[in-house]
C-alpha cells in the first residue's frame, strides 16, 4: 500500500500586466487529499509565482 496518490492541476491566472497565463502542477503527492485540498494549494503555488496576480480558473484531477 503507497502513501502518495498521483494528482494534476491546471490554473489560470491573470497577471498585474493583464496577461492570462496557465501553470501546470502535477505529480505526486499526499495520498487521500481532496480535489479542493489539491487546487488551493496548486492556485496558492501559482499565485507564488504571480504575486498580484488573480486566479482567474482552475481544474484537478486526482489519479
Amino acid at each position: 500500500m503507497t502513501n502518495t496518490q498521483y494528482y494534476c492541476a491546471e490554473v489560470h491566472v491573470r497577471t498585474t500586466a493583464g496577461d492570462l497565463v496557465t501553470y501546470y502542477h502535477d505529480g505526486p503527492g499526499p495520498a487521500g487529499m481532496s480535489a479542493s485540498e489539491v487546487r488551493a494549494a496548486a492556485e496558492k503555488a501559482a499565485l507564488a509565482w504571480e504575486p498580484g496576480g488573480k486566479v482567474e480558473g482552475s481544474r484537478v484531477s486526482c489519479n
